[in-house]
């Protein structure tokens, strides 16, 4: 494999105007999950992660995130940075250095004051770890970083990757709670996104799920999907519900490059934005929370993770394995990607950031509104005990502007996205960009193959 030197703007491009954001009531449909972006200014240097924060810290309740950038091959639609291999055998040695990693922030002494709040194995395919590596992840994670009370232990996977034995493993090593990626119970649907399982695998691998008896078995969805109606798309929702699923995430189909072919046969925008409200209807008729766009749960399974990482306050993220995001300790980092590399960059005692970005006074205010804009509830009380000002005085114009077109509502003591707001909440968060954050695009891993930083910080050596 060629390596390459990564420049600062390619992880998050600065684009145009036109390009970064859609103007209301076109929907902006870049998702927003990850805040500040990588903008340059003053060189990022990961020995910063171990000094004191510059800025406040809203919470310090923690998620623990473990990356696993493998697959038993590509789903075509998806623009994450993976790795096809083989089988597990393929990524024998990376859980070790999965917990050397966890380890240098314990030798750095940053965890001692915070609150374990999750464990979240993602991917990628987190199932192609053993469930033995994700015990030993566990345990570790478990005895570095406190907690005061019962941590969510999430393990996504794949219908494919999975068998009875593999789950009942998973509950016996303290996992609570499984999420597949079932994406649709029609099989004409799966064959034509080009999505390797079959329907009797994504009903095998729910019903498994909830005879061993976790305490919340999630799911995704893809909706708009190639000549779907909404008779269509209520026939897909009752059937996660015939299986007992607790929680759901809708999304809405984007087609990547490689999925041209199908582009004529997506449902049209005003199609989609009735199916997103009838989603939105539908879950309401069964008493489930809408969490966060895009994610519903029944009220006792809402997903700590999102809560922890999204809802304003935010928590602290520390992220461990090849491309993993952190938002921890006043900065935004993110890992190298290629898993030979991060392996290599850990054993040699060194911390394997790729790249970030330290937040500035005005990032860590405009963060607060950005990714709490997801969870549809933005706290008042919270911002001026973290920052010393009101909300108001920082971002009138922008909550002018939105107040104005109906997509957020003024309450005594939040700031709330209205139901007509939650499909424009991408063009919400946008409205609370600072100016250095602006036209700057999310971080999408598949462009950073063969990136490595130009040094590693040693912590220590063996």
């Amino acid at each position: 494999m060629k390596f390459k030197s990564l420049k600062q703007n390619i992880f998050t491009p600065l684009v145009s105007t036109d390009e970064w954001c859609k103007k209301y009531p076109e929907v902006d449909r870049e998702y927003i999950w990850s805040y500040p972006l990588q903008y340059g200014g003053k060189p990022f240097n990961p020995i910063d992660i171990f000094r004191s924060s510059d800025v406040p810290l809203p919470s310090l309740d923690a998620v623990v995130y473990i990356h696993t950038p493998a697959c038993l091959f590509r789903c075509p639609m998806c623009p994450f940075y993976v790795e096809v291999v083989k089988s597990r055998k393929d990524i024998m040695g990376y859980a070790k250095a999965v917990i050397k990693e966890l380890h240098m922030y314990k030798k750095a002494n940053l965890t001692k004051n915070l609150n374990l709040n999750t464990i979240y194995f993602g991917g990628g395919t987190a199932t192609l770890l053993y469930p033995e590596d994700i015990k030993e992840i566990i345990d570790e994670v478990k005895k570095i970083i406190p907690n005061k009370g019962e941590i969510e232990i999430t393990v996504e996977g794949h219908p494919c990757t999975v068998d009875y034995n593999y789950l009942s493993s998973l509950k016996a090593y303290g996992v609570n709670r499984v999420s597949f990626g079932i994406q649709s119970f029609d099989q004409n649907t799966l064959s034509k996104l080009g999505l390797k399982q079959t329907v009797e695998q994504n009903e095998k691998v729910l019903k498994d799920s909830i005879k061993l008896g976790f305490k919340t078995v999630a799911a995704d969805l893809l909706y708009r999907t190639p000549n779907q109606d909404i008779k269509q798309l209520k026939k897909q929702l009752d059937r996660f519900f015939e299986f007992g699923v607790h929680s759901i995430s809708t999304y809405s189909l984007e087609l990547s490059i490689r999925q041209g072919i199908l582009s004529k046969q997506l449902p049209s925008e005003e199609m989609d934005q009735k199916m997103f409200y009838f989603i939105n209807d539908y879950m309401k008729k069964k008493g489930w929370v809408h969490t966060a766009q895009p994610d519903y749960a029944h009220k006792d399974h809402v997903q700590k993770e999102i809560l922890t990482t999204w809802k304003a306050p935010q928590g602290q993220t520390i992220g461990l394995g090849a491309g993993a995001c952190s938002s921890f300790n006043g900065a935004n980092y993110y890992n190298v990607h290629d898993i030979e590399e991060y392996i290599n960059v850990v054993n040699e005692g060194c911390l394997p950031v790729l790249i970030g970005q330290k937040f500035s006074l005005e990032d860590a205010m405009s963060r607060y509104m950005v990714l709490g804009t997801r969870c549809f509830e933005i706290s008042k009380v919270e911002f001026e005990k973290c920052f010393g000002k009101k909300i108001e005085e920082i971002f009138s114009k922008s909550l002018s502007y939105l107040l104005s077109k109906g997509l957020i509502t003024n309450e005594e003591k939040y700031f709330k996205v209205t139901d007509k707001g939650k499909y424009y909440v991408d063009n919400i968060s946008k409205q609370f960009y600072s100016n250095n954050n602006r036209n700057h695009l999310q971080p999408w891993g598949e462009k950073m193959k063969g990136a490595v930083a130009s040094s590693y910080l040693c912590v220590y050596e063996e």
